[in-house]
């Protein structure tokens, strides 16, 4: 932040995105970088994961989604297939 904007900040008249509005937000998210998009997921599946809800996969219900990585500019889903009958005996 250069002093201008520290200024307008202190000032009260610094002028963000609304994200309350969600074309802004939208907009606002469009145009971050693939990679903090992709951590963003991340930190929901996190999240997900630790309430205790999979995520499947529609054909492989078997499989469950964990983790999206960024290899190359492309991004990649990591699934396990997991297996429910050691975990419901635990």
């Amino acid at each position: 932040m250069n002093r201008k904007q520290a200024r307008a900040a202190m000032r009260g008249k610094a002028k963000g995105p609304n994200l309350n509005d969600p074309r802004q937000a939208q907009a606002m998210l469009e145009n971050l970088p693939i990679a903090t998009l992709v951590a963003g997921i991340n930190n929901s599946l996190d999240i997900l994961q630790k309430r205790g809800i999979p995520i499947s996969d529609w054909d492989q219900k078997k499989r469950e989604l964990y983790r999206l990585k960024v290899f190359g500019g492309k991004v990649y889903f990591l699934a396990a297939e997991l297996d429910r009958s050691e975990q419901k005996n635990e």
